[in-house]
């Protein structure tokens, strides 16, 4: 096989320079470090591993040809093995300049991709390395380094949520090579997926035995989020099928967690004093679910007139093996987890204030709070397209900390630095001037008073024009801000271009709006999908609305809480088990992560005077 021809002294003296420049200026950190840093990855196999990433380079000095670019490989490989990356990037510059791939063999062309993608996971630009990688995969699996090339592209999907994608490369290597991975390395993966029927597997006719037990599992979880009391049935059929298969770790785990009974609920909720109101419609909520669970009994507690060190004895007293609440941040301040039961299923229905001293296994956190709003809008907008979003927020420490919220979450969106523009306002004419000044409208009347300045007696007819790059906004305030601030946007934006997207926050929806007409008109915002049309059990919210006609969706949406945290106490053994599993709730979609629950809210649209799902 023929390659370019390169002379040998130069090449070697242009890596030799690369790698000094690699010396001199080493690589800056990057922002977020890299998945699963800490396991090491499959080792790529070399000829004579002993040697040194020189001595490969001397003998290329020497080779020429196929024989040149397997020896600068190798020492590609070696600065790679020994952590040196930027020395290696440097040799894999220079075979890519002077070894076209259409002159190396199909096995060099592979480990060349594959040694790019490593170095380019280290930076965490894990797209890339999908489109390094996809083409030793896309028809069928490279018979050159399958389990590095498998390995790697389940690390990209991973890091970027792609479950089903990841699920379907963990098994593919499972089934090229059954003891590369332990069953909890496989599982790691497996338990993400969200909607298995994504998955991509190969022909039954080609799939070993524990690679459709591991398939088996995973369709029988799922099929038990739908028949949560058939569970146990689903287990002892799946361990009956495959009685010798890995994962049994798992459904033993799952068998031990449901095995604790969880028919006595006792619940802490503030039923007197200041904060009646809102306890007394989480129980609204609490009893709506017991009639989903005619199973359960729940026994309510009065936290205004409650001694918390007594905690343990009434948990005895009243025979509990579930804990819910409290609802308030200070009482769950004064809880000593460690007078508790160990393996006391407690979900709280709220978040702690600091750090907890203790923590017990299976203790759960379920909050209604902004924060989750503007960590999914802040994804939803960078899904939709946005690159640059305007955020408005009131001049005070809640309006900077859920400002901060936001960039968080969209920094994470994106693997390198995504600008975004910030107003904030104290007063309605300080919402008019952060408007006018994000927007550019106040540069541009300068620019424009300016010229017509130099210009002198020359009529210069100019109208002011607002940013370009601006392309949506999002409101960190309630409705009472958003009535001022959507009009300020409308009267801003110059006559030639779209109408900027408005998001916001479930504040934004209340349940008497007294709007003029187009006050929020195409404003989106994010709320617990029973408070939007064309809910399946739409007709039970308004009965409830006409029953407690004090109430506003505030109160409504406490009593979604309620409803759900009792169906939560009975989903979680299946949900900490599974984390890509999620439970259908009235505040959202409920998943698990890290003993928080996550509420995936819905979108809802002003039109006019009326809301609309999205």
């Amino acid at each position: 096989m023929s390659v370019a021809i390169v002379p040998k002294k130069l090449l070697l003296c242009m890596i030799i320079l690369g790698l000094t420049a690699c010396a001199s200026s080493p690589r800056s950190d990057t922002s977020s470090p890299p998945v699963n840093q800490q396991e090491q990855l499959v080792d790529v196999p070399s000829p004579q591993r002993s040697r040194t990433a020189h001595e490969w380079l001397n003998d290329a000095e020497q080779l020429s040809g196929s024989a040149q670019v397997d020896a600068l490989l190798q020492a590609a490989v070696t600065f790679q093995r020994a952590e040196q990356w930027q020395q290696s990037a440097a040799i894999l510059g220079q075979l890519e300049r002077y070894f076209p791939a259409t002159r190396l063999t199909l096995e060099q062309q592979h480990l060349l991709a594959l040694l790019e993608a490593r170095f380019a996971a280290q930076d965490n630009r894990w797209p890339y390395v999908q489109r390094l990688l996809n083409p030793l995969v896309e028809n069928q699996l490279t018979p050159y380094f399958p389990q590095q090339t498998l390995e790697l592209l389940i690390r990209a999907a991973s890091a970027q949520g792609q479950w089903e994608l990841a699920a379907t490369y963990q098994l593919a290597w499972l089934n090229d090579a059954p003891e590369a991975r332990t069953p909890e390395q496989i599982w790691d993966v497996l338990k993400m997926v969200r909607n298995p029927s994504e998955l991509s597997l190969p022909p039954v006719s080609l799939r070993t035995r524990e690679l459709a037990g591991w398939v088996s599992l995973l369709t029988q979880m799922h099929r038990a989020r739908h028949q949560p009391a058939q569970l146990t049935d689903f287990i002892s059929r799946w361990q009956h099928d495959f009685p010798q298969h890995p994962a049994h770790f798992v459904t033993n785990e799952l068998l031990a967690l449901t095995a604790q009974p969880r028919q006595r609920v006792l619940v802490l909720l503030p039923l007197t004093g200041q904060y009646a109101e809102q306890g007394l419609a989480v129980q609204d909520g609490l009893v709506k679910g017991l009639s989903k669970l005619p199973q359960v009994q729940a026994m309510f507690v009065d936290t205004n007139q409650f001694d918390f060190a007594t905690l343990p004895e009434v948990l005895q007293q009243r025979q509990a093996d579930v804990l819910i609440g409290p609802l308030l941040k200070p009482n769950l301040a004064q809880i000593d987890a460690s007078q508790l039961p160990p393996e006391l299923p407690w979900l709280t229905l709220n978040e702690p204030s600091g750090e907890l001293q203790t923590v017990l296994p299976h203790q759960h956190f379920f909050a209604l709070d902004t924060e989750t709003e503007i960590r999914q809008a802040a994804a939803f907008m960078a899904e939709q397209g946005h690159r640059h979003p305007l955020i408005f927020a009131p001049a005070s420490n809640r309006g900077q900390q859920l400002t901060n919220v936001f960039q968080q979450a969209w920094q994470a969106q994106f693997a390198d630095h995504s600008s975004f523009s910030v107003g904030v306002y104290g007063t309605t004419e300080e919402m008019k001037t952060a408007v006018q000044e994000q927007l550019g409208i106040t540069d541009s009347e300068t620019r424009i008073y300016q010229v017509k300045i130099a210009a002198g007696k020359i009529i210069v007819d100019a109208v002011a024009r607002s940013r370009a790059d601006i392309d949506a906004v999002y409101l960190v305030g309630g409705i009472e801000q958003t009535r001022l601030l959507k009009p300020f946007i409308d009267v801003n934006i110059s006559a030639f271009m779209n109408p900027l997207p408005v998001y916001a926050n479930s504040s934004n929806h209340i349940l008497q709006n007294n709007l003029s007409e187009n006050d929020l008109d195409d404003v989106r915002f994010t709320d617990a999908p029973w408070l939007l049309p064309g809910h399946s059990e739409r007709a039970e919210f308004e009965q409830l609305l006409t029953l407690r006609n004090h109430w506003n969706y505030n109160s409504a949406r406490l009593a979604a809480f309620g409803h759900d945290a009792l169906l939560l106490s009975q989903y979680l053994p299946l949900l900490q088990t599974m984390p890509g599993l999620s439970a259908p709730g009235l505040t959202g979609q409920l998943t698990v992560q890290q003993q928080q629950i996550v509420r995936q809210l819905q979108w809802g649209r002003y039109q006019g005077h009326e809301v609309v799902s999205r």
